[in-house]
Order: structure tokens, then C-alpha cells, then sequence
């Protein structure tokens, strides 16, 4: 492993998480490196155009190149590319926000929404990041994982054995009926509902979410559109030429 460009890395995910320009002092207390290291590293990244340093201030911060990167990768997802309009018309149906999510364990990555009209609503940006053992769409995806990758990652993040256990029935529960609920998951006040998109051997690669506010986001409400959250994360998955399995009645391919 090339350590010089892990440093790098975790310089640029450091100025990427706040929302100031930083110094070289406290960012080099931040990542763990000597000061005239960090300052070195910087002023390669300053040269090939990721980071800029403000004269005036003499503190750094990241440009946009990184996300000129970013956009280019994402919008070679697949999922992505045939997601949208699917997830349109969706939204002329409920006016909720609807999000597609990636699994990038123990995380769910969200690649694309679309935002409620609402002028009430809960939202999660394009980039962001949710704990896939908590929020709807991951768990909607981890239902259908081998059961032994299941364990390994639901132990890795819930330490409880009584929790453990309710967890295991919570998935047991979401490979019955095809979709998860989460009851202020992954933000406090913030109800979903995901279906799984499939991917390549049967496995999903993603997944569709709605979510909201607990007051207009009710148990009741999410289970109201179940059944159109289903049929469009199936849609989505024909859109990639994957058929959904018959939900019920699913079993693993050793």
C-alpha cells in the first residue's frame, strides 16, 4: 500500500467534511502526520488542482475538480442511468422524496432522488451516507444477503443479543414481503420505506426509498405504497435486464 497517497486521501476527506478552510496545523493533528508532511502533501494536490490555499489566509480547502470527477463516475452507474424515469413517476403518484441507494457496507451510498414539493420534508443529499443496518434501504438489501454475511455485518454494528435477534426477524420479515420500514432509522423523526433494485446473480445492487417526516410519513402511509415501491424497484431492475425473484419464496444459489 502506497502510503504517501493514503495520506493524501485522508487530507482530502478531511477538507471535504468541513465546511471551512483549514489550516495546515490542525489538519495535520486531524490526520495523524507532522506538519511539514501535511504542507508537502498539500502543495502536491494544490499543483495537480484538488486543492486551492486562499492567499489572504493561507488556509486550504478542496475545488471542484474532485467533483467533476465524482459526476463523471456516478453517471456511469447503472442504476442511475435508468433509474429516473421510473422514479418520476413514482413521484407524480405520492410527492414524497424518493431516493436510490447503492450498498457500500456497512453504509448505503445515495446516488439519486428527487425531492417532495412539500414544504415540510426530509431529505438526504446525493453523496451521502446512511448505516445500512438502520436505514430502510439497506436493511431492504441485506434481507436478501447470505444468511452467514448477515451475521458477520449485523454483529459488527449491534452488539445488544436481544437486538441482534430482533433484527434477525426484522430481515426474516423483509425477505417475506419484499420491503423494509424504518421508524426513525437513520435520523431521528425520519420514516422510509425501500424495495431492493436487483443486480447480477440475484443479489441486489441497490435499492428504492421514500421517505419523510413521522407525522405524514406514518406505518400506516408506507404501507399504503408498499406496493408501489415494489413494482417500481422491479421495474427499475427489468430497465437493467434483471428479473426480481418471486418474493417468498426466495433461496440462495450455492
Amino acid at each position: 500500500m502506497d502510503s504517501t497517497t493514503v495520506k493524501a486521501l485522508r487530507i482530502m476527506e478531511a477538507l471535504s467534511a468541513s465546511d471551512d478552510e483549514r489550516g495546515v496545523s490542525e489538519l495535520s493533528r486531524q490526520v495523524g502526520l507532522t506538519k511539514s508532511n501535511t504542507f508537502r502533501i498539500l502543495s502536491t494536490l494544490v499543483d495537480q488542482g484538488y486543492v486551492q490555499s486562499n492567499p489572504e489566509t493561507s488556509r486550504y480547502f478542496l475545488t471542484l475538480k474532485i467533483w467533476e470527477q465524482g459526476t463523471r463516475v456516478i453517471d456511469r452507474n447503472p442504476i442511475r442511468r435508468v433509474a429516473r424515469p421510473h422514479l418520476q413517476a413514482l413521484f407524480a403518484k405520492i410527492n414524497e422524496t424518493i431516493l436510490v441507494s447503492v450498498i457500500d457496507l456497512p453504509e448505503v451510498l445515495y446516488i439519486e432522488k428527487i425531492e417532495s414539493d412539500n414544504p415540510v420534508r426530509a431529505s438526504a443529499r446525493v453523496g451521502q451516507r446512511a448505516p445500512a443496518l438502520r436505514a430502510a434501504s439497506g436493511k431492504s438489501i441485506l434481507a436478501f444477503y447470505p444468511d452467514d454475511d448477515i451475521e458477520r455485518y449485523a454483529k459488527q454494528g449491534i452488539g445488544n443479543k436481544s437486538d441482534l435477534a430482533l433484527f434477525r426477524n426484522e430481515l426474516s420479515q423483509v425477505r417475506e414481503q419484499g420491503y423494509a420500514i424504518s421508524i426513525s432509522g437513520s435520523r431521528p423523526g425520519v420514516n422510509s420505506i425501500a424495495a431492493p433494485i436487483w443486480g447480477g446473480q440475484m443479489v441486489p445492487g441497490g435499492a428504492l426509498s421514500v421517505s419523510g417526516p413521522a407525522e405524514r410519513c406514518t406505518i400506516n402511509f408506507l404501507e399504503s405504497i408498499a406496493s408501489d415501491i415494489i413494482n417500481t424497484s422491479t421495474l427499475i431492475s427489468e430497465s437493467l435486464g434483471v428479473s426480481s425473484p418471486t418474493i417468498g419464496n426466495f433461496a440462495f444459489v450455492s
